[in-house]
């Protein structure tokens, strides 16, 4: 039995499988280990993004605590309520508004 496997692996049919079989092995390990390496790079890459963005959102949560009200509405982009002073609501609301009755 041995006999017969070595007798069809030496052969020229053989041989042209076992180099096939080679090259996907040599072509499946260079395919993972790229991929292994593109996934630790792309993650790499996500985690600095996201310190970056922590320290983004730190500075401005900072920003947002030490504000007074006034200073809050301008961070919001202006306090457009009926009852609150004109002096925090944003440039042109009071137009808009009277454009909408």
């Amino acid at each position: 039995m041995i006999a017969a496997l070595l007798k069809a692996a030496l052969s020229p049919a053989g041989k042209a499988l076992g180099a096939l079989v080679l090259a996907g092995a040599l072509f499946g390990g260079v395919y993972a280990k790229g991929r292994a390496d593109g996934r630790a790079s792309l993650t790499a890459q996500l985690a600095a993004d996201r310190v970056t963005i922590l320290k983004d959102g730190k500075a401005i949560d900072n920003e947002a605590l030490a504000a007074d009200d006034p200073a809050l509405c301008a961070l919001l982009g202006g306090c457009l309520q009926p009852d609150s002073d004109a002096a925090l609501r944003p440039a042109g609301a009071d137009a808009a508004k009277a454009g909408h009755k």
